[in-house]
């Protein structure tokens, strides 16, 4: 004992308050001692439960590594050095574990006594010794000054309950001179929760917070997006407008260039909202533009000086100025209803006023490639004469020229859609909740809905379509069972009755008529995507069985066209299909036609402006905005404008020179807007011209060919 004292040179041991100890069964705290009987009579069992064992052993132990007796680690921190035990460290940091078995394996049988291990990534000593020790006493009290260092450590070291404790004191004492740095604590954006209450705070103190140094440091965005007049300045989205310009910073993203974020922020971008719903560099616009004024003259030239990247490699060759407002495309969805990427996010902005930068301008804090950043972004007047499109607004029309489709009464997908009367017809659906029996048709001209008699039965995920002057809903969901039920209605009467049953109930099939009959395409019998497809005739109230599809598919997009059925897409069970089928009635045939460039189920399809235009629906993982056009002529798909809106399980229906899109599932909600795909403009929005004294106006724009509307 003496020889081991030396040797410690009077450092203080565990082994000095050592003492010998009475064992007294039954009398020490903590402790218990019982005898036990036994199938045997002369044997007993002596049981012994010391409570304080793992705490005074823990003790123990940090003793020794505060005095260095047995430690087997060395943690090299810059020019410092912590010992300890590997067991410990390595029980108490997945991260230390991972980085000694690596260590052990690279070293095979070659053992050392003491190991020696070189900590990258910028540990802090003096947060990394608190850890240390709290690893050892399961006890952690910290300066608040130094909860930040703590909580960066212990997620380094990948101790969770340590950093969410930090993160929830974080929280608890958030103001407006700390909350900039703890949102740019990295792992935050993994914490749902805390990172809610984090932005909430952001949004309610913005104000404050845009004049504060931690928000002036941070790196900043400049945008100025081109505008034709002062009316779509006034109607713009800013939610859209901004998440929009994340998204063209994000395709300017290029790891190969060292400090990207940096150089891109360097100086201001002029940009253009295009027709396919985004922002483009104003330096892409060919020099024969209508929009290509002195302002992106000048603009291109500091941009050809600076070496700026474009956003797009092909040059557009369509005009700047649309059909309406710009906002028709910056819809209340915002930014084409993308899913929500953490490090690409927009947080919290305010618009600012005339003394900043104008009076349309807005200033936002963001997450940019997973850093926080500012993003300025300004409307700017383009004074460039620009010819106004036929069907486009009078440059003398006030910004209340303009209004929003009428929304529906309710959310809903997968519902009954098409052109009754010259009016847009929309049956049941699924709201989320449950299938529904309402009906509702909306006018184009007067933008209103009005409710019509409800179906007979809740039906959603099934199709209309108009035979002879009459309605068929067919088939369907009830929400439990599919359904084998048809219902016909007829407009003179304003009621919904029963015609004969389907062969075999069904959900999610393609419903059209073609020469006064009505066909049924597929669909879903709740095992598997079905070939079986039936024509109904009216007049004998009977359902015919006809050639099967080449391949099982529900959820398709089914419409007559050239005297032929047309069925794209679907699923088959498992899988979204691309592929196209084509129905001679004459001979009674399914034949296979060239495939979608996308695959594509629930998907709407409609024939417009002569071609077949397949819009939206869901690849199997995200709903698509994106249309795709069909020439019959030339067998080709084309891709066509994008909606402003993803929308998956979507009624669609051609009425006057609008394509309209209903309803559907975003990937995020259940939606009740509708848009429409204007023929003049080709381009989707949900803007429509508002009514005036005389109709006649909206009336022509709607039937430029002169159509009379038929009122049912």
């Amino acid at each position: 004992m003496n020889d081991l004292k030396e040797r410690l040179n009077g450092r203080t041991s565990f082994l000095d308050s050592d003492k010998p100890e009475l064992l007294v069964i039954g009398e020490k705290e903590n402790t218990a001692a019982m005898h036990m009987p036994s199938n045997n009579a002369n044997h007993s069992h002596l049981i012994f439960t010391d409570d304080s064992h793992n705490s005074r052993t823990l003790q123990a132990l940090n003793m020794m590594r505060k005095n260095r007796n047995f430690c087997d680690v060395v943690l090299l921190v810059g020019s410092s050095e912590i010992y300890g035990h590997r067991a410990i460290l390595a029980a108490s940091s997945p991260y230390l574990y991972q980085l000694f078995n690596v260590e052990e394996e690279k070293k095979g049988n070659i053992r050392e006594s003491v190991m020696s291990y070189k900590l990258n990534g910028g540990f802090d000593k003096k947060s990394l010794e608190i850890l240390i020790e709290y690893m050892y006493t399961g006890s952690l009290e910290v300066d608040d000054s130094m909860v930040k260092n703590i909580y960066l450590v212990a997620t380094q070291l990948k101790m969770g309950k340590v950093a969410k404790k930090c993160i929830e004191y974080l929280i608890e004492n958030l103001n407006v001179e700390n909350c900039i740095d703890i949102r740019s604590l990295p792992g935050i954006s993994n914490a749902r929760t805390f990172l809610d209450r984090i932005n909430q705070f952001i949004s309610s103190k913005f104000e404050m917070l845009m004049k504060s140094s931690s928000f002036l440091c941070l790196p900043c965005f400049k945008i100025e997006v081109l505008s034709q007049s002062r009316q779509e300045m006034e109607l713009v989205n800013p939610t859209a407008l901004l998440r929009l310009a994340i998204q063209w910073i994000k395709r300017q993203e290029d790891f190969k260039i060292e400090n990207f974020v940096e150089k891109l922020a360097f100086q201001t971008h002029l940009l253009y909202l295009a027709l396919d719903n985004t922002l483009q560099d104003c330096s892409d616009l060919p020099s024969s533009d209508l929009s290509d004024s002195e302002i992106v003259q000048d603009y291109k030239k500091m941009s050809k000086k600076h070496g700026a990247v474009s956003s797009t490699g092909t040059k557009r060759k369509v005009p700047l100025q649309p059909a309406g407002p710009r906002v028709l495309i910056l819809g209340e969805n915002g930014a084409n209803g993308q899913e929500e990427d953490p490090d690409w996010d927009l947080i919290a902005f305010n618009r600012v006023g005339v003394e900043l930068f104008s009076e349309y301008a807005f200033l936002a804090l963001t997450i940019v490639s997973n850093r926080l950043s500012r993003l300025s972004v300004s409307m700017k007047l383009n004074p460039s004469p620009i010819t106004t499109p036929e069907g486009s607004r009078p440059v003398s029309q006030g910004p209340d020229t303009y209004q929003m489709v009428a929304h529906m009464t309710d959310v809903k997908c997968a519902a009954g859609c098409a052109n009754f009367n010259e009016t847009l017809l929309v049956c049941g659906g699924y709201d989320r909740g449950e299938c529904l029996k309402c009906v509702e048709s909306y006018d184009p001209i007067t933008n209103l809905w009005a409710a019509l008699a409800p179906l007979k039965e809740a039906r959603g995920r099934f199709n209309i379509a108009v035979v002879l002057g009459n309605v068929y809903a067919v088939g369907g969901s009830n929400g439990s069972t599919e359904l084998c039920t048809v219902e016909k209605y007829d407009p003179e009467e304003h009621k919904w009755t029963r015609v004969s049953n389907l062969p075999i109930a069904r959900s999610n099939a393609g419903v059209c008529g073609l020469n006064d009959k009505l066909y049924c395409v597929g669909g879903w019998n709740g095992q598997v995507g079905m070939k079986q497809c039936e024509m109904y005739d009216p007049l004998k109230d009977t359902w015919v069985t006809i050639a099967p599809l080449k391949i099982g598919r529900s959820q398709a997009g089914v419409c007559a066209f050239e005297n032929r059925l047309v069925a794209v897409g679907g699923c088959d069970a498992w899988n979204c299909l691309s592929s196209m089928e084509v129905y001679d009635p004459v001979r009674n045939v399914w034949e296979t036609g060239p495939s979608m460039t996308t695959n594509r189920r629930g998907c709407g399809m409609a024939v417009f402006k002569g071609k077949l235009y397949v819009v939206g629906g869901s690849d199997g993982t995200h709903s698509l905005s994106t249309t795709e056009i069909f020439d019959w002529a030339e067998q080709t798909w084309t891709p066509g404008p994008n909606m402003t809106t993803p929308r998956a399980n979507v009624g669609v229906a051609v009425i006057g020179n609008r394509l309209y899109a209903v309803g559907g599932f975003s990937g995020k909600t259940f939606l009740n807007s509708i848009e429409y795909l204007d023929e003049s403009t080709n381009e989707w929005t949900t803007f429509v011209p508002k009514l005036a004294e005389d109709s006649q106006q909206i009336t022509n724009a709607l039937y430029p060919v002169n159509i009379h509307k038929k009122k049912p």
